[in-house]
């Protein structure tokens, strides 16, 4: 199992629930998509998916090592966890610190010890692979936000991870960008990549994703499913706040 959950628990240091009791499994090549009304906890979720934060209880593994605060510290797990999982933050922003972007895509390979010749090719390929090798020599800061979103995708698949968790990554995409993304996504998934997108734009959801988690505004996983299954379900996405009520006819 790539990513098993039991009973995961998070809380904010001012005791406020972000998740609450979620229990799951993640297998790896699974299409998976995190679905929940705006503060449901979908980013919470994604950053202890990713060991940027950690559960107040229960227990995260991936492949059955526990991912823990201790756990990173130790440096062969570490390397192997980094290495493997990659998180494309909602805000490129967050994610864009380097003078240009050649040297953005090629640091996280710098980082894991590659040689400069093996850190040209990775950025040379992923560049290619996303149509972005114009924007090369480019600072970031100058970017469109579409631009800076590619960039943000290069400079995590430059790593190679086998995981990619994508936080709304959709948000702020107008229609060419978002069915580029889609085309990208599609791209990674058939190449076996096991990925897993946080998102409220539904009309995305069955083009990118197998598998559903559906979270509650009261932080709990309340459905598994098939996305079809979940898409179907109009109670379910009604209580989840994902789409409105119908409005009832005014007889007169």
């Amino acid at each position: 199992m790539l990513f098993e959950a039991t009973n995961l628990e998070y809380r904010y240091t001012d005791g406020t629930p972000g998740l609450q009791g979620m229990s799951f499994a993640i297998q790896a090549g699974d299409r998976v998509a995190i679905l929940g009304a705006n503060g449901s906890g979908k980013s919470t979720l994604l950053r202890v998916l990713d060991g940027l934060i950690f559960p107040s209880s229960g227990l995260l593994t991936f492949r059955d090592k526990p991912v823990t605060e201790l756990s990173l510290k130790a440096s062969a797990f570490n390397q192997e966890f980094r290495q493997s999982v990659g998180f494309v933050f909602q805000n490129a922003d967050a994610q864009l610190f380097n003078a240009t972007v050649q040297e953005e895509v090629g640091f996280g390979p710098r980082q894991l010890g590659l040689s400069e010749a093996e850190v040209h090719g990775r950025v040379s390929d992923v560049l290619g692979f996303l149509g972005i090798q114009h924007l090369a020599e480019r600072p970031p800061f100058r970017l469109s936000g579409g631009e800076k979103r590619k960039v943000a995708i290069a400079s995590v698949l430059s790593m190679n991870p086998e995981v990619l968790i994508f936080d709304e990554p959709f948000l702020g995409l107008d229609p060419r960008s978002q069915s580029w993304l889609v085309r990208t996504l599609e791209q990674l998934q058939a190449a076996g990549k096991t990925t897993i997108v946080a998102t409220h734009t539904l009309d995305t959801v069955p083009k990118i994703a197998d598998k559903a988690f559906v979270l509650s505004e009261s932080h709990e996983l309340v459905c598994v499913d098939a996305v079809s299954a979940v898409l179907a379900d109009k109670q379910l996405l009604m209580a989840a706040n994902l789409i409105e009520a119908p409005t009832m006819a005014v007889v007169h």
